[in-house]
């Protein structure tokens, strides 16, 4: 074979004979001429992972290739050009000169058409005039017709502007939930003290991180579909996105879940993104191995590559699940691994993901509204940071992968362990009972002065309540009184005696005034 042929866009065709046909890779009868199924499998693959087709070949009964050449080279590669460049034809071309190659094979002329994956721009590529009926996707060795929601999926992620942007102007901000948006806004003090927008009303300071705005001709303020998915409540939630549906669960052996929450479970909970966020990490990262370290303020540092890979994990699975998919956002935390999928493909390729420094979110508000408290990455480092995850733990590197039908992207990712807690976290259901389980290990020790601090007393020493305000203390970073009883579910009353206990036995101390000061979780 010819020069490209031995080596064509990353296939070896040197040992044509023993090829077979697959996800990338077909081969076509072309003797007379262009055949129709080109336009079939040139839209399949550029609405799938891209591929090779080779023209003047067919698949023999056992499977492997034989040439059967071509009549006329020259009329099919006009034919060809002519039909990527009619839209009658198909809807985008795709190709350059480079991306057509013409082989002999034993005296057998060979065409070569590498089709790259399309641009989420240009996508559905379809065929003729009819984009719900020429959308063809691949799927092992064959081609087929796009269903109605696979289609839908392409359409949405062509759209330019974020989908999460929109104003939902039958909605108002009463219908967000006042205690998220108190949570968050204590998280982002704590995170941006600084910041001009502290003294912003909730109106002003929705606006400005994208949860609210204004439609076009109407003066009130209304949530965004991201405000909504944010700080809504589930039941809301759902009336726009139908399919919406947030799920994590630990899981020892079995397939059995021992601890579960579900953005459906009525009552208990908001059920909207950033909840989930807070108490799916919990349930994420609980057993991690955390070293004994402190910071320059002498406050522990608990934080670790596992934990962070984990955490930018989750976030996102949930910055860039399609919300109009089916199945909804599925975290798993076996003992030894995480598995968290959501609805939705990739939306750049895998590989580009891989080398980083391109990030390109499907919610972009909704990444922008969690990077202002510093969750998620936005620089296109976040497989860097799953990447030095497992390596820190010493695992395989992460795998990420594509399903269709319906559409779903998985990470898979090994964790290094220390054991898996089968505790309920408050208000999060779950059958599990409490089993003895260190929040670290226990040869911590408070700056070698032998005292106990947080992080080694077993969750099986802390009551409900207790363990309920060490949690939201955690989550909830300069809170105040009122809003950390919220948290955990206490009365004020209940709050006081279970701060009293916790910090009589160093769990909890106090940082700052009696008025203007806030709790840490010592260690």
């Amino acid at each position: 074979m010819g020069e490209y042929g031995k080596d064509f866009k990353g296939f070896q065709f040197d040992d044509f004979e023993r090829l077979r046909e697959h996800n990338q890779l077909e081969f076509k009868r072309a003797k007379g001429g262009l055949p129709k199924s080109f336009w079939e499998t040139y839209s399949a693959f550029a609405n799938t992972d891209g591929g090779v087709i080779v023209l003047g070949a067919d698949e023999g009964e056992d499977g492997f290739p034989r040439p059967t050449g071509i009549t006329n080279v020259d009329a099919m590669l006009k034919d060809l050009w002519n039909g990527l460049n009619n839209p009658e034809r198909a809807s985008a071309n795709l190709l350059v000169d480079s991306d057509v190659v013409v082989e002999d094979l034993e005296g057998h002329p060979l065409v070569f058409v590498s089709v790259p994956r399309a641009d989420r721009r240009v996508r559905p590529v379809y065929v003729g005039n009819n984009p719900k009926t020429g959308t063809y996707r691949r799927n092992g060795e064959g081609d087929y017709h796009v269903t109605e929601d696979a289609y839908l999926s392409l359409v949405r992620d062509s759209l330019r502007d974020p989908v999460d942007g929109v104003v939902l102007g039958d909605l108002t901000l009463s219908d967000l939930c006042e205690e998220t948006v108190d949570a968050y806004r204590n998280l982002f003090r704590a995170t941006r003290p600084k910041s001009p927008w502290l003294g912003l009303d909730d109106e002003r300071f929705l606006m400005r991180i994208g949860a609210a705005g204004r439609a076009t001709g109407d003066p009130m303020v209304h949530p965004t579909r991201a405000g909504l998915l944010m700080f809504g409540r589930s039941e809301d939630i759902v009336l726009e996105f139908p399919h919406y549906f947030l799920d994590c669960r630990q899981v020892t052996g079995a397939n059995r879940w021992n601890n579960r929450i579900t953005s459906s479970t009525a009552g208990e909970w908001s059920g909207n993104v950033y909840d989930f966020w807070h108490r799916a990490n919990l349930m994420l990262t609980d057993g991690l191995p955390v070293p004994f370290r402190l910071r320059p303020d002498m406050i522990r540092d608990d934080d670790t590559p596992q934990h962070r890979a984990v955490r930018e994990a989750l976030t996102n699975a949930l910055v860039h699940a399609d919300y109009f998919g089916r199945a909804g956002v599925v975290c798993i935390r076996n003992r030894d691994s995480v598995e968290i999928s959501n609805p939705g493909l990739l939306r750049i390729p895998l590989e580009l993901i891989e080398a980083g420094g391109i990030s390109e979110a499907r919610n972009e508000t909704m990444l922008h509204i969690f990077s202002l408290v510093n969750i998620g990455e936005r620089a296109g480092s976040g497989y860097d940071v799953l990447v030095q995850g497992t390596e820190s733990a010493g695992k395989h590197a992460p795998v990420l992968n594509e399903i269709y039908e319906p559409e779903r992207v998985r990470l898979f990712m090994e964790l290094e362990t220390s054991g898996l807690a089968e505790f309920r976290l408050p208000g999060m259901g779950g059958e599990g009972s409490p089993l003895v389980t260190r929040l670290g290990s226990p040869d911590d020790r408070d700056g070698g002065t032998g005292r106990t601090v947080a992080s080694d007393i077993p969750r099986a020493d802390l009551s409900e309540d207790e363990l309920a305000l060490v949690e939201a203390v955690r989550s909830h970073p300069g809170a105040r009184r009122a809003e950390l009883a919220r948290a955990a579910g206490l009365s004020e009353r209940t709050f006081d005696r279970t701060v009293s206990r916790l910090v009589e036995r160093g769990i909890l101390a106090r940082v700052g005034s009696r008025k203007s000061g806030n709790w840490i979780v010592v260690g």
